[in-house]
């Protein structure tokens, strides 16, 4: 198992889906793939530097979970079947600095 960060960028115009169903929806998805979340952080929405698709801004939500490095063509080809869903990245981290940094501060 490997520890991944993945950015999803919603799609909210014209929708009334409230933000929170759409990321529960999107951590079900993930998890009926293998993954198993540790944590979600909703960065709110944020302006594009330019416009893409048509669209000038988005809602940034940054999911960690660990899974298996096969895990991660499934959860991408499924997520990329959701209309609401405008961008995904993904990103294998390593939590051994941050755990190094935590014990130097107490």
């Amino acid at each position: 198992m490997r520890n991944y960060e993945a950015l999803i960028v919603f799609n909210m115009k014209g929708t009334e889906t409230p933000v929170e169903e759409l990321i529960s929806t999107v951590a079900a998805a993930m998890k009926e793939e293998g993954a198993d979340i540790t944590a979600t952080e909703n960065a709110g929405r944020r302006e594009f530097a330019y416009e893409s698709n048509h669209l000038s801004a988005g809602q940034y939500v940054t999911y960690t979970f660990s899974a298996e490095p096969s895990a991660i063509r499934p959860i991408r080809e499924r997520l990329r079947l959701n209309p609401q869903i405008h961008l995904q990245y993904y990103k294998a981290v390593s939590y051994t600095h941050l755990r190094a940094h935590e014990t130097t501060l107490h």
